[in-house]
This record gives structure tokens, sequence and C-alpha cells, in this order.
């Protein structure tokens, strides 16, 4: 069955948002006194639900997992969510999406208001029918994703997941989707989306248009 329904990470898919969550992330370490992390390491955290990073941080610390995501995402609120701006060739290839008839939606594991507010200031929104996020009963990526097909009412057999992490290929296979595809622009890379499973990979937004018609 022809794709018609297209659902895309935010993170590392259609934002470099790397430096507002590096600095949320460092900010959080200070405050909460944990030792700093290289760069590298912390673009690994990028991706997964806070939970998921934060409960790995605080090895079996539960009460500092949950302060330390409300320190993190009051950072990112007042400031890390406006350090954020779209790839090269995201907005072209939205648009003529668009045009081609496609519906459009997103799927994050960022909590859903900060993602509706983050694509509503960089004027965005207008070129999603969804904007689906992390909520206390969707925070997995599979979660989240199937609450966005659902809520879209959107057909596994006409939908494609897209994205840069293992998380998004993984949802997208769980929820049945027709496409996985991995984009190697992102905060993952290609050995990580292969080992995933990802159906097809894409080097440059444009891309996505020769492989969906």
């Amino acid at each position: 069955m022809t794709l018609k329904n297209l659902f895309f990470d935010l993170d590392g898919t259609i934002l470099e948002s790397s430096r507002g969550i590096l600095n949320s992330f460092r900010y959080t370490f200070d405050e909460m006194g944990h030792p700093q992390l290289s760069d590298a390491e912390l673009n690994t955290f990028i991706g997964p639900p806070l939970e998921t990073t934060f409960a790995t941080l605080a090895n079996g610390d539960d009460a500092w997992a949950e302060k330390a995501i409300v320190t993190y995402r009051k950072y990112y609120a007042a400031k890390g969510m406006l350090e954020a701006e779209p790839y090269d060739g995201i907005l072209e290839t939205l648009e003529t999406l668009q045009r081609l008839d496609y519906n459009l939606f997103i799927a994050t594991s960022k909590k859903e208001d900060v993602a509706q507010n983050m694509l509503a200031g960089l004027k965005l929104s207008q070129h999603f029918k969804g904007i689906f996020g992390n909520t206390p009963q969707a925070h997995s990526k599979t979660l989240v994703l199937k609450k966005s097909l659902d809520l879209s009412q959107s057909t596994p057999n006409t939908s494609a997941m897209i994205g840069d992490r293992e998380y998004d290929i993984i949802g997208g296979q769980e929820n049945k989707v027709a496409k996985t595809i991995g984009v190697l622009w992102g905060f993952g890379d290609e050995t990580e989306l292969k080992n995933a499973g990802s159906d097809i990979l894409i080097a440059h937004p444009q891309q996505l248009l020769e492989i969906i018609r």
C-alpha cells in the first residue's frame, strides 16, 4: 500500500538541537552535584526519554532522578529549547511533502507541550497535522508512536517512522508501520540504525522525496 502518513522524530531529525540539550544536561549536573560528562557521552542521551537517561545516572536513587528531570526541564524551557534550528534541507522537504499531499506528524520522546512550543517558536508548526510527544501515559517512543497513529487515525500499513536513533526504528517496528527510515544527519550513526533494522537509510532530507514515491 502507498505511504500516506509520515511520522518524524524531532531532535536529530527535524531540528539540530544539540547545543540546547547539552547545555541543559550541564546545568542539571552542576545543580545536582553530578560530575560533568564529555560531549560524546552527552550525545548518547539525545533521543531516549529523560526518564531512561536519569534513571541510569541515578544508580537506583529515584528521588534524585525525579529532581534531575525537573531541573533539566526548567532550564530547557527557559533557554535550551531556543538553541535549535532546522537542519539544512528540512524546510524545503516539508514544504514539498505538503504539496504532494502527505500527512506529516511529529512523534518525539520530548515532552509534548515543549515540542509544541518549540515548533511554534520556530514557526514550523504549520507543516504538521499533529505534534505528539512524551506524556505520563506515553513515555517510550513505541507508546508515543502508538498514540500518534491512534489519534491521527493513521493506519500502520500506510505510515512510515523517520528518525535518527534506534528508538525510532524499534518504535516503528513495534507498531508495524510500513517503513522505518533512518536519517544519517542526526545523533545516531549508520551502525546503530542498521543494527536496529532500519528499512532504508538516507543522508539528506531531500532523499526522502525519492524513496517514498
